[in-house]
């Protein structure tokens, strides 16, 4: 088995969902897991019972699961992941959103295939209504909350850089060229040369079933800024390498 354990890093906004996808992460068949919850929401969420009830559940499994507030209101998205990725140190990042569940083997699968590909890129399960919300990434394979991705110095120094100079398509902040962070970390990992895969046979579930249509995601201006910002980045942290189109 792998020495280091999985650090799932969960950004919420106070989505009555929270609660149960922390206690479904917590009663999963998986591998040594450590959790970080950063809060964006307007009333602290350890506030509700439901939440407080879940981090006691952490307690009893003996799983490490903290919790931080990030008040930036313009960048609440960004910030928080930077808020994040700020704490997630180890090689094994699993972003997990506060309205998606996963199977109870889900990252147990993942890891398993992560022992056979050391030089893996992301790892994710096939995401059940989220096709209509990905706009132009809806009919390609790409990472999803709870997909696993690999962290090295390399990667960790693109993503803060990522996270400390963009305003994403889900920030309220205006900027003319936002980028989004599921278009960047799709494309990012095949242009380090680094394998992916979507585990058709592993399913998660998007849970937020009144979203509506997002249909800036449909822009393909948006996918243009976010690969410019791929070309961006690695031309300052690896130059050598040439963005995949």
């Amino acid at each position: 088995m792998l020495e280091q354990p999985v650090e799932v890093g969960i950004l919420t906004k106070g989505k009555p969902t929270l609660a149960m996808v922390l206690t479904n992460l917590l009663m999963a068949d998986c591998p040594d897991l450590s959790i970080l919850i950063v809060d964006t929401a307007e009333t602290p969420v350890i506030e509700r019972d439901d939440v407080l009830f879940a981090l006691k559940l952490a307690q009893d499994r003996k799983v490490p699961c903290e919790y931080q507030r990030s008040r930036d209101r313009n960048r609440a998205f960004t910030a928080g992941r930077l808020a994040l990725l700020e704490q997630l140190r180890g090689p094994y990042i699993c972003y997990m959103d506060d309205d998606v569940v996963i199977s109870s083997s889900s990252l147990t699968r993942i890891m398993g295939v992560a022992q056979d590909i050391p030089d893996f890129g992301y790892i994710a399960p096939r995401c059940v209504n989220a096709g209509a919300s990905r706009g132009f990434l809806a009919d390609k394979p790409h990472y999803s909350p709870g997909g696993v991705f690999r962290q090295d110095e390399l990667v960790r120094d693109i993503l803060l850089d990522y996270y400390e100079s963009t305003v994403d398509v889900l920030d309220t902040q205006s900027a003319a060229d936002k980028v989004w962070e599921l278009a960047f970390l799709t494309e990012l990992f095949p242009a380090l040369g680094r394998p992916c895969l979507v585990q058709e046979d592993n399913v998660s579930y998007h849970l937020d079933y009144h979203e509506s249509l997002r249909w800036e995601l449909m822009e393909q201006r948006l996918a243009r800024t976010s690969r410019q910002k791929l070309a961006q980045l690695l031309t300052k942290h690896c130059p050598t390498l040439v963005p995949t189109s």
